[in-house]
């Protein structure tokens, strides 16, 4: 076996494998749902209430222009919907609308000054001005003015003195018999706001979802372990034996005739053989485990006094693993089912091949049977 032909970097992806597990995870899905819809109804909550700008109150009212006759239609023309809101701002229509808010109660406050906002604080030409918006419908002789304000009875007091104002403005002006008040609400009324908190909270569950099926797929792409036998004969380019099961499983008998059957061939032409285990560390010694659960499984069907089989810690950690390594006539790797060691067990092939140490092949250890049966459709 060619170093550069292992690895798992440029593997193919095993699809059946991967929705298999991904299925036993399918609870994540509905647990993100959960979590992305608190999340978008939080947010939403946040940004329209809590931090969310004040309230707006809105009245407004109708007027009914007369205009003078005219031949040319220019003065039609000439008042739409974007004139009309030019004009507010105009000294003849601005300074009456602030005349009329006096005779109200409502004082004047000079311009740039910090508007309370209320009836009683008074209020600055621009608060009007930003307050009021004057439209044009398909009839050119109707104008609707709409006010919007924080303050309820401020919005009301605006509507009031802005119509009256444009009344006197119709007066006055040469194009126009008369403008007369058509309609005008009586109360401000707080402003519609189209409650989106359902679209939000399904967002936000749809986005997690999403999310989740991402990272799940980016796990699996950086995941090198093995989840099937031929998982490691591809990688590895060496011969599975069999599975162990996991402590809490038994081992159906057609696996079992399979580790006892690779095990005879493999193995039995060799009288010592050394059996490491990639999930070692210093604090457990699991290669011992995999040794006594093999003997279990194989029992008389093994001809253990001509082949001596021992677990040995991994290569390195110890100065005298290399020694005891080299003594035996191959080496047995146990690698746990979905254990994410791939590149700890190249590192580990790779000592052996340098220590002309022949790998005789694989075990997988903790298996989990109910997957393998599904997998391979048991």
């Amino acid at each position: 076996m060619a170093l550069e032909d292992t690895g798992h970097r440029s593997e193919n992806l095993n699809i059946k494998s991967f929705y298999g597990r991904l299925l036993r995870k399918i609870w994540l899905l509905p647990l993100a749902g959960v979590i992305g819809a608190l999340a978008g109804f939080a947010i939403y909550f946040a940004a329209h209430v809590v931090y969310g700008p004040a309230r707006n109150y809105e009245t407004s009212s109708m007027l009914y222009l007369i205009f003078a006759p005219d031949d040319t239609g220019e003065v039609y023309d000439y008042y739409n919907g974007y004139t009309w809101n030019t004009l507010m701002s105009s000294d003849e229509i601005i300074n009456t609308t602030m005349d009329y808010l006096k005779e109200m109660g409502i004082t004047e406050l000079a311009s740039g000054s910090e508007t309370p906002g209320s009836v009683e604080g008074g209020v600055t030409r621009d608060e009007v001005l930003g307050s009021v918006t004057a439209s044009v419908p398909s009839d050119l002789r109707y104008l609707v003015i709409t006010v919007g304000n924080t303050d309820k009875d401020l919005a009301q007091a605006i509507l009031i003195a802005t119509d009256k104002s444009l009344i006197s403005y119709g007066d006055k002006r040469d194009e126009f018999i008369s403008i007369k008040l058509e309609r005008e609400d009586d109360v401000a009324k707080l402003e519609t706001i189209t409650d989106r908190t359902g679209v939000a909270t399904a967002l936000g569950a749809g986005i997690f979802i999403i999310l989740v099926i991402i990272a799940m797929m980016l796990l699996d792409a950086m995941d090198d372990a093995i989840y099937v036998p031929e998982d490691g004969e591809r990688r590895y380019h060496l011969p599975v034996l069999g599975v162990m099961p996991k402590k809490d499983q038994e081992l159906p008998v057609r696996f079992k005739n399979e580790l006892i059957a690779c095990s005879k061939k493999i193995l039995g032409a060799h009288t010592s053989i050394a059996v490491i285990s990639v999930a070692d560390t210093d604090e457990n010694d699991t290669a011992a485990e995999v040794v006594d659960s093999f003997k279990n499984i194989v029992k008389s069907t093994f001809n253990f006094d001509r082949t001596q089989i021992k677990a040995l810690p991994l290569p390195g950690t110890t100065l005298e693993s290399y020694r005891d390594i080299s003594e035996c006539e191959g080496v047995i790797i146990a690698i746990p089912q979905g254990a994410r060691k791939g590149t700890s067990v190249e590192h580990i092939i790779s000592q052996l091949h340098k220590h002309d140490c022949p790998v005789l092949g694989i075990i997988m250890t903790d298996t989990d049977m109910k997957f393998l049966n599904w997998y391979y459709l048991r």
